[in-house]
């Protein structure tokens, strides 16, 4: 786990995209040399016309503070943008998303865990790793209900796969009738979050994120 708060907050994972935009290649040659000012001048108006590498790019940028200040709103808005449109390193970053609580998003062992299943399937080796981790943390009908979306937002395109399910619907009706056995009735995550909030951490942000890790260590 550690691992992942180590990739999530250096760069998030940029590697392996590649594109047929002049623009987005030069792009992508000034942020390897560590030119970010010239990077992001290429990257944000491409991201701004619907190219998805430039918006995966445009939101690891601000996650990772590079080029400009850090900001997880902004990195949360380019990756949906982008894993929308299918692009696994964002979807990947999504699914970090929602593991750290980290932008507008709460944090959700389902939500990452599908996100990581999407990103897997769309050949991310590290999503695989990622699913390891968060299962640890979740009931066995949170990991079917996780992959049955993700099995759904892949047969839609990618459409309408924000928001179908969260933990708190789960954590309010309860397992179905003969599932008690299998599901807590508060997974490892959520309590790890509760506690973290009593100590007095501010939800989404980092130190907050790293609470709730510590804790599940």
């Amino acid at each position: 786990m550690r691992y992942l708060i180590a990739l999530f907050l250096g760069v998030l994972l940029l590697q392996d995209i590649s594109s047929a935009n002049a623009d987005f290649d030069d792009g992508l040659a000034a942020y390897e040399r560590g030119d970010y000012a010239a990077a992001l001048n290429e990257f944000r108006p491409l991201a701004e016309q619907g190219d998805a590498n430039a918006q995966a790019m445009l939101g690891g940028m601000y996650g990772s503070g590079r080029g400009v200040p850090r900001n997880y709103l902004e990195s949360v808005k380019w990756g949906k943008l982008a894993a929308k449109q299918g692009n696994a390193e964002a979807q990947f970053n999504l699914a970090m998303f929602h593991a750290f609580g980290l932008g507008d998003l709460a944090i959700d062992a389902v939500e990452a865990y599908k996100w990581a299943v999407i990103a897997a399937t769309n050949g991310v080796e590290e999503a695989v790793n990622f699913q390891k981790y968060i299962e640890e943390a979740m009931s066995p009908r949170e990991i079917e209900k996780a992959r049955d979306l993700a099995r759904e937002c892949v047969k839609n395109n990618y459409k309408a796969c924000f928001g179908e399910f969260r933990n708190e619907k789960f954590l309010r009706d309860g397992p179905a009738v003969g599932e008690q056995s299998e599901a807590s009735d508060v997974s490892l995550l959520e309590k790890a979050k509760i506690d973290c909030e009593e100590l007095g951490f501010t939800p989404k942000t980092e130190s907050f994120g790293n609470c709730v890790l510590k804790l599940m260590d």
